[in-house]
């Protein structure tokens, strides 16, 4: 495993990939991020911006589960030996 990767490309058989790699020195994104607001950031500026009983009408219109995910995260989800997601909800006394 001490190869080179390009010695390793061309034992497997991936010389046809090189001419779609990133030359060096040149950027994938050469215009950068969008300027301006992300999504997020207008959010939750507009939620700041509201008073008590606004937010409870507007959390009162979203799925619960989602609510509990905003207050507190997504629930830990782990593989089985048979590849199937579980989740475990962790309760506070474990």
């Amino acid at each position: 495993m001490n190869e080179e990767p390009e010695k390793q490309h061309q034992k497997q058989g991936f010389n046809w990939l090189k001419q779609y790699q990133f030359q060096k020195g040149v950027s994938g994104n050469p215009g950068g991020r969008p300027k301006g607001k992300s999504l997020k950031t207008f959010a939750r500026e507009i939620i700041e911006d509201m008073g008590d009983e606004d937010k409870a009408k507007f959390l009162r219109t979203i799925d619960p589960r989602i609510v509990w995910e905003m207050a507190e995260g997504k629930a830990k989800q782990d593989l089985d030996v048979k590849g199937e997601v579980t989740t475990k909800i962790i309760s506070v006394d474990e």
